[in-house]
This record gives C-alpha cells, structure tokens and sequence, in this order.
C-alpha cells in the first residue's frame, strides 16, 4: 500500500508524539511510524519521572538548547498537562548537604538560578510567579519535612517546584489528542529504507510506502540510525548511556515525601536520587554505565548502588526485601567528552526537510516547548503552516496497531 503525507515523523516517545500533537493543530497532512506496537515503550517509560520546574532548569548550562526548551517550557506546564488531562504533581526537591563542599556548590547553584530567571535582560527570562524561590533550610527544618532523613545530613536546597508527571501517559495522551484531530498512527511499523527523492522522501516501513514532503527523525536512541538511510542527514553524534533504576514498594516509599539527591562526589560516575512516584512507589537511581545500546542487563553492582543510595538517605530498613521491579533503559548524551549535554533539534544542511530530534536527559521536561521547536523549523524549510479549524486541545482518540 503506498501513503502520502505532508509530514511523516518516525518514533513514537515523548518527542514524536509531541510534534504530532503540535503539528495537529495546522492544516497539515501528518502520519507517525513507530517501530513498536505501543507508544512511549522505550527511554520514554525508563527515567526518573521529573518535570524541571524550578532550581534544576534554571542551572542547567545556559546558551544550550537543554536550557532555553526546558526553562521556557516551565510557565506552560501547569496548563499543558490539564489541558491533556495528565497528573502534574509538584513534590519539591531537596538537595541535601553534608558538609561545607555541598553547600558551596548549592550556593552557586542558588545564585546562578535566580539571575537566570528573575532579571528581565535574562537569556530565559520567566515572568514572577511561575516558580517560587529557592531557600536553604537548616537541619531542624529539614527534619520537619522528611522526619527520617540520616541524621548527619546538615541541611538542604529546597526547590518547592520540581514535579513530576506520568511520561507514558503523556505520550498517550498526546497520541490521542493528536489522532482526535486528524493524525494517523502506523504502530508496528520500522522505517527500513528512506529514498531523497525530488519531491521529499520515500519511505519503507511495515511493508508499505509512505511519501512525505518532510520528515521528523524522533527514533530515540535509533536516531542516528535512522539519520544514517539518507546521506547527508546525520549530522550528529552521541554516546549510548545505560541507566539502571530500582522501584520499591508502597510500604518502603512512606520514607520519603519529596525529591531528594545528593550531589556527585569527584570521580563519581552515578546519580543519587530518590524519588516519589505517582502509582506510591518510590524510584532509586541512577546507575549510570556507557555500553552498548542492545545492552538491557541491570547487573548487581547496578541495583546494589540503587539501595545505597536510599541507605544513604534514610538509613535503618531492609531495603532489599521491597524491591518491587528494576528498570533499564539506554538514553543518548552528546558531549560526553566535556562533561554537558545539549539536545538536539535541527536541520542538516545538507538535507532540507529533514529534522533531527535527540533528546536525552530532562527530554519530558521540554515536552511543551518541543512542538514548537519543530513546527518553526519546518515552517523555515517551506512548510505553509495554516491553523487548523475546529483544533480540539482535549479531545483524545484511541491509538491501536
């Protein structure tokens, strides 16, 4: 069977189903191929959970685009998520401090955050009110909040506006809205063979062929991959990073309220993180390995990290006998020479038409921004971009292979 679209997007996570749900709202013929028989199945289901609303995006290293989706994305997410009908819970965070080394380096992080957010000349700027301050909270105050932090803990960072969400049922609901309003879904269907041809690209997937004028490249960890069918539209490298994550059970999550972390010591390769899920379980992590993108193995030093971590925390319980299942997932991170990652969401040159999507850590977070993203740079490339009439921003229908 052969289809024509106006856009074609392949990859069915957070990022793809952010595009299809953005580009729904114009007068524009849009498909979305995914290689899987659902939605979100990959590095969409395998992270921490958080939406960065307060201290934690506005550090992030400015001039990058990590930083101005994820900052501009921060006043949009409360309507965002009500509007798809998605939780959207603000738990706080709190970085704990342990000596004089943490709380410099806390102190930094608090400066730097508020002349990123708060000066009106500021590179992100966000209007007051879409976040409230951070404060330094001292040992007697941080036990009022979270009564069985380890006791040598001095005190924390307290971030009020670091939430988190649903990613899977965010990328459904943004499937759905996008479906409701005219976007068709192809599930099952993996991208084999992509031809430049002189009116845009033809595609192989699931048996059939699609032709596009333009095409999204969301594929996730398979975006180079993916990149590499056409020459010239891989334009791009990263590294594949193995992420190991541990759930425990509702009775062991009662021990935390909020987001804690501690900052990495030098020569610390790994996250240390609790966090409180929304199904009531609590989310550990995170072992952090370079490997193979095919490696899904959470071996025992991955998951005895995770315990310590909350050891660490909040000391005095078996752990172990709560353990309620272990998560691993592969993520990419460019620039892993020099430390920082940026996402990526561009053109190659060479290849006009085409857009690469390479998100990575906090990718949910941008999620409201994204779309945006991506329909301006096709707009840029060509693309008559005319509002949909009878767009409907809470409609949902369902997306079944």
């Amino acid at each position: 069977m052969r289809h024509s679209y106006d856009v074609l997007i392949i990859g069915g996570g957070v990022a793809g189903a952010s595009v299809a749900r953005e580009l729904a709202r114009y007068d524009v013929s849009v498909a979305l191929l995914e290689r899987n028989r659902g939605l979100g199945m990959e590095m969409t289901s395998t992270n921490m959970t958080l939406v960065c609303q307060g201290g934690d995006a506005l550090t992030f290293r400015p001039g990058t685009l990590h930083a101005e989706l994820n900052v501009k994305s921060i006043p949009l997410w409360p309507g965002f998520a009500e509007e798809l009908g998605v939780p959207f819970k603000r738990i706080g965070g709190l970085g704990l401090i342990r000596d004089k080394a943490d709380y410099k380096r806390f102190l930094k992080m608090y400066s730097r955050a508020f002349k990123s957010s708060l000066k009106p000349d500021a590179p992100y700027y966000i209007p007051e009110g879409s976040f409230k301050p951070l404060e330094f909270l001292d040992k007697r105050r941080l036990r009022d909040l979270e009564p069985e932090i380890n006791p040598s803990i001095q005190g924390a960072l307290y971030d009020p506006n670091l939430a988190v969400t649903d990613p899977a049922e965010l990328t459904r609901a943004l499937a759905e809205n996008a479906r409701a309003n005219g976007v068709d879904f192809f599930l099952g269907y993996e991208v084999k063979q992509v031809e430049k041809t002189p009116e845009g690209f033809r595609l192989e997937a699931g048996g059939e062929v699609f032709e596009t004028r333009y095409v999204v490249n969301a594929a996730g960890i398979e975006a180079d991959r993916v990149a590499e069918l056409v020459p010239g539209a891989r334009d791009f490298s990263y590294v594949p990073v193995k992420g190991v994550l541990v759930d425990l059970d509702e009775e062991a999550s009662t021990v935390l309220r909020h987001h804690v972390y501690l900052l990495q010591r030098p020569l610390e390769p790994h996250v240390k993180a609790a966090v409180p899920l929304l199904d009531g379980r609590l989310r550990l992590g995170i072992y952090l390995e370079y490997t193979y993108r095919s490696d899904r193995e959470a071996g025992r030093e991955a998951v005895d990290h995770d315990l310590r971590v909350i050891e660490e925390i909040a000391p005095g319980r078996d752990y172990r006998r709560h353990i309620s299942r272990v998560i691993v997932g592969v993520m990419p991170l460019t620039n892993a020479e020099t430390g920082w990652h940026d996402f990526i969401v561009d053109i190659p040159d060479h290849v006009p038409g085409w857009v690469n999507i390479v998100l990575g850590p906090a990718g949910v977070s941008a999620a409201p921004m994204l779309g945006r993203r991506v329909a301006e740079l096709l707009a840029y490339s060509g693309l008559s971009l005319e509002p949909r009439r009878g767009f409907n921003p809470r409609a949902r229908r369902g997306v079944e292979a």
